[in-house]
């Protein structure tokens, strides 16, 4: 997938955000005293920036805020949205500026680049009793840098592969089961490709590449906190997954300029197979006219491996009422708004006791054996804090590797000069 003229200005946007979060830090910026809450740690009005898709999406997001007031009368949550796309080019440069909202939206693989002006909240978590235990370890993990929480998660979730099972069976292949091998996948989506469809769609995003590169190799795209990606063993397992495209032409070349080719590409039946995370399940299912299935990514050498990610909230720096801040994350992430939110289909929820309304919601026989042993077998995706070039670079160059346009080791290295070791 390469990003259309805008989406690269966009990306460069919030590049040079955090860039800006990185000086703001060196200086010792970031608490100014700027804010957009008002109050004490039990009255306060406060402000959260977070992504929104939409009128209903808003409404939705706005009964979990509503949480916080229910659990505690004197603070008020107020939401304020953008797109996606915008989102992070406009929450860089409001906490590089100091006058960020107090609570802010967080995505794990992003969290290292925006984590300068955040507040930790490990002695916040210790102070009123929220316990790491009751969610997800890895999505923690995820939401941690250099060992501090800097968010609390509300969705988690393994990569995992989405399937048309109706093409499966029209093809004769048996369902695929947690175990499975590479062998067996490749073999299935050989068969499966045919008459103008292919059984696999696949796409350079940074949590799809680094989830098949780490189940063929076993590689990490970073080694003590910097980029790794020329790494032999990265290299390899970059090259398998080009060769999806390049010479086994199990999946469609990437076409440039559209960003919803994968899952457009899938939901439409072009494609038998879609590597993609439990959030997106139910809205999947909404959209597919065929029996909708999900297995585990299949095994390479040492077993089937991938990677966790997922979003939270977290506070910025120049909030004068982090105590009123946390309380109302506290409230945001409890049992209540993560179960209503689980059983929509809008999250797969972070906290363990939300877990049952959203296999319910799923209505798929195996979701929970499927996901229990993707969970087992997966690890928190801990990404660089030049990050955000890191995912733009590999979009741009991965896409062109995909299509045999360059080679996967010249893409990599690319990548990795031009982003920079990271850190």
């Amino acid at each position: 997938m390469k990003g259309t003229p805008a989406r690269a200005r966009r990306w460069a946007t919030a590049a040079l955000s955090v860039l800006a979060l990185t000086a703001v830090a060196a200086c010792g910026g970031g608490n100014d005293g700027s804010s957009s809450s008002s109050g004490s740690a039990d009255k306060a009005d406060l402000t959260w920036q977070f992504w929104i898709g939409g009128t209903e999406d808003q409404a939705a997001w706005q009964k979990v805020a509503d949480q916080a007031h229910t659990d505690h009368s004197g603070i008020t949550v107020k939401l304020q949205g953008t797109d996606w796309n915008s989102y992070w080019s406009k929450i860089g440069t409001l906490l590089a500026s100091g006058k960020a909202p107090c609570i802010i939206g967080m995505q794990s693989l992003r969290t290292a680049s925006y984590a300068s002006a955040m507040l930790p909240l490990d002695d916040l978590m210790k102070k009123y009793g929220l316990k790491a235990e009751d969610f997800d370890k890895p999505i923690m993990d995820g939401l941690k840098v250099d060992g501090k929480q800097i968010a609390i998660p509300y969705d988690s979730g393994p990569m995992v592969i989405f399937y048309n099972k109706d093409m499966f069976k029209a093809a004769g292949i048996p369902d695929p089961k947690p175990g499975w091998t590479m062998d067996e996948f490749k073999a299935a989506a050989k068969k499966l490709t045919a008459a103008g469809k292919t059984g696999l769609v696949t796409a350079p995003g940074d949590l799809g590449v680094t989830s098949w590169v780490r189940t063929q190799t076993g590689a990490e795209p970073l080694a003590d906190g910097k980029l790794n990606l020329t790494d032999p063993k990265f290299e390899e397992g970059f090259q398998g997954y080009t060769d999806f495209v390049r010479t086994d032409k199990i999946a469609p070349q990437v076409p440039a300029g559209n960003t919803d080719f994968e899952t457009t590409q899938f939901v439409s039946g072009k494609s038998a197979m879609q590597l993609n995370g439990p959030w997106s399940l139910i809205d999947t299912m909404g959209k597919v006219k065929f029996d909708l299935g999900i297995v585990p990514i299949p095994a390479g050498p040492d077993g089937s491996k991938t990677y966790t990610a997922g979003s939270g909230f977290g506070i910025s720096r120049s909030c004068k009422t982090p105590d009123a801040a946390f309380q109302a994350i506290q409230s945001m992430t409890s049992e209540k708004p993560l179960t209503t939110l689980a059983a929509a289909g809008r999250a797969y929820p972070a906290r363990t006791a939300a877990h049952p309304a959203w296999f319910t919601a799923a209505k798929i026989p195996e979701a929970k054996e499927v996901i229990d042993y993707a969970s087992e077998n997966s690890v928190a995706l801990v990404t660089s804090k030049n990050w955000v070039q890191v995912a733009d670079l590999l979009s741009r160059f991965g896409t062109q590797a995909l299509n045999g346009e360059i080679p996967p080791d010249q893409a990599l290295k690319t990548i990795q000069d031009q982003a920079g070791a990271g850190s």
